[in-house]
């Protein structure tokens, strides 16, 4: 991986600077009913930090893939567990309660996917603050306890620091390369202590992120555990994000396996915002329709072109009462609904 020419540097400032991708709750945070697909590959080292560099991942090799799914707190199974967060990201069966806010994504919990074993922490981890874009920087520190069969055995505490230190160009494994890539490093570190002992855990994360798609096109994460009396054990874990829309490639249709439609809030008492992304050119069909399956507003018909598409409205807005409707929408012949509720 190499940087570009120092006098290249110079001529485009002005343009780097413009074209930043900004991190905001709004165009990168968690909400209900979002999914997130990503593919599993093998681990290689995160490379070069700084302006206009290029990172060639396209030799990564592809192992399985995964779905993240973010959920309403209410409305996941392990809410009745925690006392506050407003969002669940919900990964291999796992648990990450978070309180969104437009100031921040801070991580207030964590449950396995057996309920067994749960983190709760009175002092947060901050996973990003917003708004948040190349050379921002934060750190800090957070505790908590350590929970298993609703009893706790210890206590977890830790520092984190976060850093945008990176930005340019990123080349994935399916072809695609990305312009104006953002880099975010996080280092985090937990002290777990027992009647039994102590550990300590170091996490180094790098992700990068693009300015029209929410989640992380790529996610590198090295993880050392050290006993009191052991020697480190270190792991690894490696993820690319396969349906990425502003591709300077092409994507074949096969390729998109969803429109990540989202509607939050939901439930909702004044408004619903609306967004999905589109990977190319399509007729497109965004329409509410009541329980019964009669269709009663349709928002949208038109041919529109790729990219992140926003709506926001309410059933007053729409000439509609208040309860419980369907959002469905149609893009090509790729479908999905969501249940909407105003409150």
């Amino acid at each position: 991986m190499k940087k570009i020419l120092l006098f290249a540097i110079f001529a485009s400032g002005v343009t780097i600077t413009a074209a930043q991708v900004k991190l905001t709750q709004e165009t990168h945070g968690f909400f209900a009913d979002l999914k997130n697909p990503m593919v599993l590959t093998s681990y290689v080292e995160p490379g070069q930090s700084g302006s206009n560099v290029v990172w060639d991942f396209s030799k990564l090799q592809v192992q399985n893939s995964f779905t993240g799914n973010i959920e309403g707190f209410y409305t996941s199974k392990c809410c009745s567990k925690f006392t506050k967060g407003n969002v669940v990201l919900e990964e291999f069966g796992n648990f990450f309660v978070f309180e969104s806010t437009p100031a921040s994504l801070e991580q207030v919990g964590y449950m396995s996917a057996n309920g067994v074993t749960r983190f709760e922490y009175s002092k947060p981890f901050i996973k990003m603050r917003y708004p948040f874009s190349y050379g921002d920087f934060y750190s800090g520190n957070y505790e908590g306890n350590y929970i298993v069969n609703d009893n706790v055995i210890g206590t977890i505490s830790g520092t984190y620091q976060v850093e945008g230190d990176g930005f340019g160009k990123l080349i994935l494994p399916n072809g695609q390369t990305l312009n104006n890539v953002l880099r975010v490093k996080e280092v985090r570190t937990t002290k777990q202590v027992f009647s039994s002992g102590s550990a300590l855990i170091t996490d180094i994360t790098y992700r990068w992120y693009v300015a029209q798609h929410r989640f992380p096109v790529l996610v590198l994460i090295r993880s050392e555990v050290k006993g009191e009396n052991s020697e480190p054990v270190v792991s690894t874990r490696a993820a690319y994000n396969s349906n990425v829309m502003n591709a300077t490639t092409s994507i074949p249709t096969n390729q998109i396996s969803a429109l990540s439609l989202s509607a939050y809030p939901n439930p909702y008492t004044d408004r619903v915002k609306i967004e999905f992304t589109m990977a190319q050119r399509d007729q497109v069909n965004l329409s509410i329709y009541d329980m019964s399956g009669k269709l009663v507003k349709e928002i949208e018909n038109n041919t529109l072109d790729s990219g992140l598409k926003h709506y926001e409205f309410s059933a007053k807005s729409l000439g509609l009462t208040s309860g419980a409707y369907i959002l469905k929408l149609k893009v090509g012949q790729i479908e999905e609904t969501r249940k909407l509720l105003e409150l």
